[in-house]
This record gives C-alpha cells, structure tokens and sequence, in this order.
C-alpha cells in the first residue's frame, strides 16, 4: 500500500499540470559521400507555450565514449516563427567522417525563451527549468 502511495505522489505533478517531458530530442548521424557525417539535431515542443529561442551545445564523442569536442547549436533564433506546442525544429551539422568507429553525439539544451516572456531558462532532464536571466 506505501508503495502506491509513494508512486502517487511522484506522479501529482505530472497529473496537475499535465507535462510530462518538456523536449523530446532525437539525434540522427547520417553518412555523406563516404567522407562526411551530417548530423540532424530534432527537438519537439512538449510545452504547452510557444518557444521564441532555443540554442544548446552538441557534444561529440569518439567510439570509445571519450569526449571530443562541443560546438554550440542555435536551433530557433527570435526572429524566426515561435515553435508551437507539439511542434518540432531541426538543425543539421556536418562533421568529418571517421572510419574506425562511429563517434556518438549528444545535445543538451542551454537557452530556452517563452514567446512573451524576457526571461531565459535552462533545462535539465532531471532538475527541469533553471531561471538563467
């Protein structure tokens, strides 16, 4: 009975405000004339506001998981239509290939803007939104 109890409560906020996770990212590498990777950064809406900017960082790893570089990724800029809720934005980068093992990607979202609001958040997979300005 106290373990339903705990899961109940876990999921209350869930339940009250009806968000579950607030992005869904998918990353997809694909090879480009056997010397190039672009990589497609995908990134839906699951906030129930429209988004005015959205930018984070992809990470690049080797094959072995060690870390290689970090570039920064503007995938909506104010001046663009605000992404609507249910809605998703791609943005592509182009990496060299290398043939030995496949190198792993991962993006992180750093700067998100509600439409009609000045401030800036972060987000994180397990802390949620951060008042960053």
């Amino acid at each position: 009975m106290i373990k339903y109890i705990i899961i109940i409560l876990q999921l209350f906020p869930t339940i009250i405000y009806g968000e579950g996770q607030p992005f869904e990212i998918e990353i997809r590498p694909r090879i480009i004339d056997d010397f190039k990777v672009i990589v497609n950064i995908e990134v839906e809406n699951g906030v129930k506001k429209p988004i005015d900017l959205l930018e984070g960082f992809i990470s690049e790893f080797d094959g072995d998981g060690k870390f290689k570089n970090e570039k920064r990724i503007t995938i909506l800029y104010q001046y663009e239509p605000p992404l609507q809720p249910g809605f998703s934005a791609t943005k592509s980068i182009i990496y060299p290939l290398i043939k030995n093992k496949p190198h792993n990607y991962e993006f992180k979202i750093s700067k998100v803007k509600f439409m009609g609001d000045n401030r800036i958040f972060t987000w994180h997979k397990e802390a949620g939104f951060i008042r960053i300005d």
